[in-house]
């Protein structure tokens, strides 16, 4: 088996270190068989945007014989070298503008350098410009330009909203030299996290085609199911042995952890390629890779502001013309609405393309891609409830309440969560407290359901794990006898008890009950009958 790096992103390292590469040329002999051609392309971090610039840096400078055995080496491409401007702004230092000009600055001197030209100018944009210019008069053969990351440098500074446009302003004069150099361009390619509508790369340049959501290059990055089979079926095999499944039972399971992103109407669903390297050498243990690698803080702070709960990810849906009208301004701002914010958890991955809902206009509705993503996600929101604590001291305590039957141990380490929360994130709501606790058996790992209708009502939840059942209702400002009451008088348990006895499992019947008083704000009641 050859081995799985996810820690190289350079093309030539890959191919001569002779580790695993899954075969993307096809999607990019389409790209670089047009002359002149000017792609934008986004993407989720961690999702093979880099390697895929890497590997179209090694195309333009005629490495064909790192290609051998690829779909791209047998085409009528060329394979003719260009002169190539390659920015990484994922690997520029932004600190503050002065850093962020340095260290651009330092990246022109190396391929000027490389190239055999002078790096004149009194900016980094006034650099880029005469680059092109000089490297064109050398070489007469069209330069290419491939930036990976365009975004980071707004991205690194959403929490401050002054800092977001100051930077949103200092790309915006950077990018628009290309749309001055157009004629001596051989080839762009442009990649991010988001699309900022008011960034000169959509707003001014009308020759750049945005590939993100096209059918044509939908899987241009990630794993397809047909990929996964065929380049890592070694690995399948091995991780169902360790498993003691079948091989196809395997691949279900790897499925429902890593699968799911969807990035056009009629693509198809695909795998992390990060999340699908971690867990083949990682000794094939389930866990969540993508949520290692790291939250932006902006995020972060963006769920906290808006007070956000698991439950307002619900049925989510967002038009499609917000994919062309998102303003990095007013996010980083006081004003943001929740299709702002949804659309945000869409490029950032932790919410992806379900289904077209409605046509004119295009509406659709979105999902968590993958159980890995919305682990993330639900460890990500307890841990902005749970502030400088962390939501993993508590988790420990509700698994082992939950699964011993303790009821009492499970609610006595919701009661220390909530005594925690801070008061200026809490809603004086039924659904947003019942949200949280849906949210912590979540990231405990609970199978959780709620909002369950049956013929005479609605259960607020049923969480099962190990051999326990509960069938929760919650209730704000009243009692926990009156919940209770409520399983009762609905008959909520009725349609669980005959599977239950079937499987083995107890069946606790919990009302609790919260109260939102300023001097309290916490479960204040829970009453249990067990069955």
């Amino acid at each position: 088996m050859k081995h799985i790096n996810t820690s190289i992103y350079t093309f030539e390292n890959l191919i001569k270190g002779n580790l695993l590469y899954v075969d993307k040329t096809q999607y990019m002999y389409k790209l670089v068989s047009a002359v002149g051609g000017q792609y934008f392309l986004s993407r989720p971090r961690r999702f093979g945007k880099s390697i895929t610039v890497s590997t179209l840096d090694a195309i333009f400078h005629g490495k064909k014989e790192l290609f051998k055995g690829l779909y791209i080496y047998d085409t009528d491409y060329d394979w003719k070298e260009h002169p190539v401007i390659r920015v990484d702004f994922a690997a520029e230092i932004v600190t503050d503008i002065d850093s962020i000009n340095n260290s651009l600055k330092r990246t022109f001197d190396i391929i000027a350098e490389s190239y055999g030209v002078e790096n004149v100018g009194d900016s980094p944009a006034a650099m880029f410009k005469n680059m092109i210019y000089a490297l064109n008069e050398k070489y007469g053969t069209g330069v290419v330009l491939l930036i990976d990351e365009y975004d980071k440098p707004i991205l690194d500074h959403m929490n401050t909203p002054e800092e977001a446009e100051k930077y949103r302003g200092y790309m915006d004069s950077f990018y628009q030299v290309i749309k001055g150099s157009e004629s001596m361009l051989r080839f762009v390619f442009i990649t991010g996290v988001t699309k900022f509508a008011k960034v000169s790369i959509f707003s001014k340049l009308n020759n750049i085609f945005d590939i993100t959501m096209h059918d044509d290059y939908a899987a241009m990055l990630g794993y397809t199911e047909q990929e996964l089979v065929d380049n890592f079926g070694e690995y399948i095999e091995a991780a169902a042995e360790k498993h003691g499944k079948s091989f196809d039972a395997m691949c279900d399971d790897i499925r429902r952890w890593y699968d799911g992103f969807k990035f056009t109407d009629n693509g198809e669903n695909m795998y992390n390629p990060v999340s699908i390297g971690s867990f083949f050498n990682n000794t094939y243990k389930f866990e969540n890779y993508w949520f290692a690698t790291g939250t932006a803080s902006f995020l972060v702070k963006l769920l906290k502001k808006n007070r956000l709960v698991l439950s307002d990810l619900e049925c989510v849906m967002i038009s499609s013309d917000s994919f062309n009208t998102f303003d990095v301004a007013r996010l980083a701002s006081d004003m943001v609405d929740t299709e702002q914010i949804m659309q945000m958890l869409y490029q950032t991955g932790y919410l992806t393309l379900d289904k077209v809902v409605v046509q004119e206009p295009k509406m659709y509705s979105l999902r968590f891609p993958n159980k890995e993503v919305a682990n993330s996600f639900a460890s990500n929101l307890l841990n902005v409830y749970a502030g400088p604590r962390g939501a993993m001291s508590f988790v420990g305590q509700i698994v082992r309440g939950a699964m011993d039957g303790s009821t009492e141990g499970m609610i006595e380490a919701l009661k220390s969560f909530f005594s925690g929360l801070p008061y200026d994130i809490q809603i004086k709501s039924e659904k947003y407290y019942q949200s949280i606790v849906y949210t912590i058996f979540k990231m405990c790992g609970m199978n959780v359901m709620t909002e369950l209708r049956t013929n005479v009502g609605r259960i607020d939840a049923v969480m099962t794990i190990a051999d326990h059942m509960y069938i929760i209702e919650f209730k704000l400002n009243r009692s926990a006898d009156a919940a209770l009451e409520q399983i009762d008088e609905k008959k909520y348990a009725d349609s669980f008890i005959l599977p239950a006895r079937e499987s083995g499992k107890t069946i606790h019947k919990l009302g609790i009950n919260f109260c939102c008083d300023e001097d309290v704000r916490n479960i204040t009641g829970w009453k249990e009958e067990v069955i």
